[in-house]
């Protein structure tokens, strides 16, 4: 691939942003790229948790002004920034577990596609920022939906508002972030070590929980539902090797300590 690195750590597939002479700005052919690997990934149970990176300067600065900006005209835009909200609809409901490691700046698109994962890691050095109102434009992504039901809704419209680049302890605080790991050499190693415990847990039950996320996520399912869900999906794990090899080992080892 032209604009991404794909690689694969023990149930971890990560997908590294590969554009560094833009800061990895998202062009048409990274949306092509990025749409192949993720679909591509859904079917592939090899892969249980999907990690996204760019690089120490930039996870993605956005949207590549110099060639997005040849199209003037509302009609010539929205297809592309409505591809782009179904690609990142397509991260959101991959049905596995979804990482965003931002070491560097996430700005822009970069930050709508960072609140598009299921998780967001930090370095000590990496910023955060909603920027497009500083182009006199809005998110055009999803970007900026997701962010109100992510975060307290005062603190959402402060950050879309004024474009303001907050560092990554901030964005712990206001809950943009779910860890922050030092920067530098480690920090990938971090990340990956992250998605691997995540991964380590067995598909099936991946996938039911993330259904269960994703259900929750989604209005209109009532408290009694959401016990029927939960029960349903215990049940058809009951019966997998996974459960009754473990429900085994853990039998073997209380017969031993008594």
């Amino acid at each position: 691939m032209e604009t991404l690195r794909l690689e694969r750590y023990r149930g971890v597939g990560l997908i590294r942003f590969h554009r560094p002479e833009v800061r990895n700005a998202v062009n048409l052919r990274m949306m092509d790229e990025l749409e192949t690997v993720l679909r591509e990934w859904r079917q592939d149970d090899a892969v249980r948790t999907v990690l996204l990176a760019g690089d120490r300067h930039a996870f993605v600065s956005g949207g590549d002004l110099s060639e997005l900006h040849r199209l003037t005209r509302e009609e010539e835009i929205y297809p592309v920034m409505a591809r782009m909200g179904r690609l990142l609809l397509e991260l959101q409901d991959l049905g596995k577990p979804t990482i965003a490691a931002v070491e560097g700046a996430a700005v822009g698109g970069g930050c709508e596609i960072a609140v598009s994962c299921d998780f967001r890691l930090a370095s000590d050095r990496a910023r955060f920022g909603f920027v497009q109102v500083r182009l006199g434009i809005t998110s055009g992504w999803g970007g900026g939906t997701r962010l109100l039901s992510l975060l307290k809704r005062s603190d959402a419209l402060y950050l879309l508002l004024t474009g303001e680049v907050i560092d990554s302890e901030t964005a712990l605080r206001i809950g943009l972030v779910d860890r922050v790991f030092p920067g530098g050499e480690g920090f990938e190693g971090a990340a990956l070590d992250f998605a691997e415990r995540i991964a380590s847990a067995p598909l099936g039950v991946i996938r039911e929980y993330i259904a269960i996320a994703n259900r929750v996520r989604q209005e209109g399912w009532s408290r009694n539902e959401m016990v029927e869900l939960e029960s349903r999906a215990c049940s058809r794990l009951w019966e997998t090797p996974e459960h009754r090899s473990a429900v085994e080992a853990f039998l073997e080892k209380k017969r031993r300590i008594d």
